[in-house]
């Protein structure tokens, strides 16, 4: 076999048929052979290395993601490595700073805060990057989002439709530009209808026992100081929420108040009142995010640094209202 075979065999194998990939890995076997990626980077440039930086790891969405992106990146023949900054701005830079010194390829990022000036220091040294789940600011940053303005309105408007006044916004992390952009969307709605109102009710995490603890406070209250609604920044929350006033047998789903989620995970279909939600396409945008980072690498490697001076690509996912039981009897 040839050694552009066996290199196409670590690098490319979809370039070769089953049986030369089974012989070629026969080979492998006996022999014990490792390749050398490292040397490998310094003789051709390129590292086989793409770095992706999730800011909730435990998120219902980030497997989901993160699998769209893997295969992807597998399918090149090149492999992922995935950073958890923990909601953690200090730590998503140092991330960043060990994905520079290990010269990968490039670099997909959910960040919390704003790394667009490291981003840009990354691609003047060759490393080609994607923001995901958030909009670039500058024009020289590709990113692939969900329009999340558009589905906070598209929540709250389906609540005011359904009658309620008074809407509770339930979240943590209001500073994180995704879950700001739901609040936003959902106060556009609102401050065009009058006479309802919307109340942000905080909780210490996006989790579905946050979402109880939530239910259960509002529970103390007396029912004229209730929201008639609420929507939750994600689904977590509102199956703890939903779960928690079944179980009070206080307040009805949704005669009571109603409840909506966010990203219409597999649970919530299949929780005790199912729940209306707002559907995002999870998958589609870690496939497209996986696709963009390796446009980005191809015009960093044809244009050099100079294609940083170029307007990238900004694709932008649009949500869609699922509407179950917890918010229009059923």
């Amino acid at each position: 076999m040839s050694p552009a075979s066996v290199s196409n065999y670590f690098h490319r194998p979809r370039k070769l048929s089953e049986g030369t990939r089974q012989r070629i890995r026969q080979a492998v076997d006996a022999l014990g052979f490792v390749p050398n990626d490292a040397a490998r980077t310094l003789r051709t440039g390129v590292s086989p290395v793409i770095g992706y930086i999730a800011f909730e790891l435990a998120g219902a969405t980030t497997p989901e993601i993160a699998a769209a992106i893997e295969q992807r990146v597998s399918a090149e023949g090149m492999y992922m490595l995935m950073a958890n900054d923990t909601g953690s701005e200090q730590r998503e830079r140092s991330y960043l700073q060990l994905f520079a010194k290990q010269q990968v390829s490039g670099v997909i990022i959910a960040p919390v805060g704003n790394v667009e000036a490291e981003l840009a220091r990354m691609r003047a040294i060759g490393i080609a990057s994607v923001l995901s789940a958030r909009r670039a600011e500058s024009p020289a940053q590709a990113s692939v989002s969900i329009d999340h303005v558009a589905g906070g309105r598209l929540a709250a408007a389906h609540l005011i439709e359904q009658g309620r006044k008074r809407i509770g916004f339930v979240s943590s992390s209001l500073e994180l530009k995704q879950v700001a952009d739901r609040l936003n969307g959902a106060l556009s709605a609102v401050h065009a209808a009058p006479g309802v109102t919307l109340e942000v009710i905080p909780v210490p995490e996006r989790s579905v026992e946050a979402g109880i603890a939530c239910a259960e406070a509002l529970v103390r209250r007396p029912a004229t100081e209730r929201p008639d609604a609420l929507f939750c920044a994600n689904d977590l929350l509102a199956i703890g929420v939903v779960q928690a006033f079944v179980a009070a047998k206080v307040v009805r789903v949704p005669a009571d108040i109603a409840v909506v989620g966010y990203d219409d995970i597999e649970f919530a279909r299949s929780t005790i009142v199912p729940l209306t939600t707002i559907s995002t396409p999870q998958g589609e945008l870690g496939t497209a995010a996986a696709d963009l980072l390796f446009s980005e690498i191809d015009a960093l490697n044809s244009a050099g640094n100079a294609s940083g001076a170029l307007p990238r690509p900004q694709i932008e996912f649009s949500p869609e209202l699922v509407v179950r039981a917890s918010t229009v009897p059923q």
